[in-house]
């Protein structure tokens, strides 16, 4: 281990001690009442704390609260989790004010700033279509190593290693290793994966 890990580690816990209080504030709401009123108002203040600091101190907190969290994330200025059924996978990085619901972000996943993503698109429908008073939430996964762009809405699955371009609007389910664009998104190109990156075909 280099000496910049160690320290890397270091002042990780040193923040999931500052803000073990809040993990398990979180934690007995989860226990005590199944409601995500606590946990949301929490995720809302530390989305304040600016600089490394802030990003320590989220990423800490997510840890020990949503459903899965590696601890190396990087969780930009103003972004909130609304629900603790998220899961972050290792090396996801996001930018500043995103708004994230019940998602599974993959490895190496990158996100730009003001990137949403709602618990799927039927929250306000019922299994026949209609209109309900009872949200349902949806799980939307995003696929490992994928570029997400500015202000992207993404409200089903993103395959692995795709290009999702600034602005597009994901509503239908998209294949791995594909350029998407547009509102609805639709692919543009295909791309080849290796070792060295994404490259256009």
């Amino acid at each position: 281990m280099s000496a910049r890990q160690f320290l890397k580690r270091l002042v990780f816990a040193i923040c999931l001690v500052v803000v073990s209080p809040m993990i398990l504030a979180a934690w007995i709401e989860e226990k005590v009442s199944g409601g995500e009123a606590v946990f949301v108002f929490l995720s809302q203040l530390l989305a304040l704390i600016p600089g490394l600091v802030g990003t320590y101190l989220r990423g800490a907190y997510y840890y020990g609260s949503l459903e899965e969290c590696s601890w190396q994330v990087h969780v930009g200025f103003g972004t909130v989790f609304t629900y603790r059924g998220a899961s972050l996978g290792t090396f996801v990085s996001m930018g500043a004010y995103c708004v994230i619901g019940h998602a599974r972000i993959g490895d190496h996943v990158m996100m730009a700033s003001r990137i949403s993503i709602p618990s799927g698109r039927r929250q306000h429908l019922d299994e026949s279509g209609r209109l309900s008073s009872e949200p349902r939430f949806e799980r939307v996964e995003v696929g490992t190593g994928s570029w997400i762009g500015e202000g992207v809405i993404i409200m089903a699955n993103v395959g692995e290693h795709c290009i999702v371009s600034a602005g597009a609007v994901v509503l239908n389910d998209m294949p791995g290793a594909c350029l998407l664009a547009g509102n609805p998104a639709a692919v543009v190109r295909v791309l080849n994966h290796d070792v060295n990156g994404l490259r256009v075909s």
